[in-house]
């Protein structure tokens, strides 16, 4: 199995029931209904595993197709911050992506098919990739719904979702794990292919990101969409912007868009003529010396390490 990719299946030890009634086995996690007199029939289950980017899968058994949802929650932190939710049925859809928001309840973002189609007692297969932003759902290996969050996940928590006052049934639940994802935004020419060499590929490699820049993803022809993509699916970005290059602060203000995490790298010399709208972001301030390039590696470090921490889970 490739290095970057880590394989679970969750034991039974592994999980924790939040909400409702659960069993868990080596075999099956068991969603058994509400607790008595409980307003909401529903139940929330969440993991040991921590997901940024990666797989998560597992096969559903519904007991019904009318007033049933079963699905796998990702993004989760703590009952406080919002989470999402790749499930079978929800508001009479088949399939649905929908948000937990703190105040508001649960949102579809975005649904298709009627649930009234789904079979029941019968093992139904989820499918959920998630690539930092993108969210791609399949079920029986049919993709049925591709989403963009409209913000990086609040947390990494993993788990399993039901709404009904019958039992639904889950088994062989695993989670594939992937590394998180930086995308460097920088002029090709020195200095900065040796700031990119030397400094934030070796510092982010051992943090566990992989590390990207469009001239090592692309080949020829690189239209528009090729940099969107590489954007959203990144986790963090870091841009080199003593230059003013164009390039760069297209791509600096997409992600901005996405609700990236930014670092900005800007030559010591050039810090005055930093833009006003981007003076407010983290910013690394070098010197183009190994004395230099030693300090920018302690910096970059400490805010690379800030962004695996914001989101509730450390590298």
């Amino acid at each position: 199995m490739d290095s970057d990719i880590t394989s679970d299946t969750v034991a039974p030890e592994n999980w924790a029931a939040l909400i409702g009634r659960w069993s868990f086995t080596q075999e099956e996690v068991r969603y058994l209904g509400p607790k008595k007199n409980e307003d909401l029939p529903y139940g929330f289950a969440v993991s040991s595993a921590r997901l940024r980017s990666g797989v998560v899968s597992a096969r559903v058994t519904l007991t019904r197709n009318e007033r049933t949802t079963a699905g796998i929650v990702f993004g989760y932190r703590n009952p406080n911050t919002s989470y999402f939710i790749a499930q079978l049925g929800a508001y009479d859809y088949a399939y649905s992506i929908s948000e937990y928001s703190p105040g508001q309840g649960w949102i579809s973002r975005t649904h298709a098919g009627l649930l009234q189609n789904l079979p029941v007692r019968e093992p139904i297969g989820l499918t959920l990739q998630v690539v930092s932003q993108s969210a791609t759902f399949k079920v029986n290996c049919v993709r049925v719904l591709d989403f963009l969050l409209p913000r990086p996940l609040d947390g990494t928590g993993v788990g399993l979702f039901a709404w009904d006052d019958a039992e639904i049934l889950f088994n062989n639940v695993n989670i594939i794990t992937e590394k998180p994802q930086l995308f460097v935004m920088m002029p090709f020419s020195e200095p900065y292919d040796a700031i990119y060499g030397e400094v934030i590929q070796p510092v982010a490699d051992k943090l566990g990101f992989t590390v990207n820049r469009v001239d090592e993803v692309a080949g020829p022809g690189i239209i528009l969409e090729d940099i969107q993509q590489e954007i959203r699916r990144a986790h963090a970005v870091v841009a080199e912007i003593s230059s003013h290059n164009p390039n760069v602060f297209y791509e600096l203000g997409y992600a901005h868009a996405l609700g990236k995490q930014a670092v900005l790298l800007v030559r010591r010399q050039d810090q005055r003529d930093m833009p006003f709208d981007v003076r407010s972001y983290r910013a690394i301030l070098y010197d183009d010396t190994i004395s230099g390039k030693k300090k920018v590696e302690i910096q970059l470090r400490e805010h690379l390490r800030a962004v695996l921490h914001s989101t509730g889970d450390s590298s």
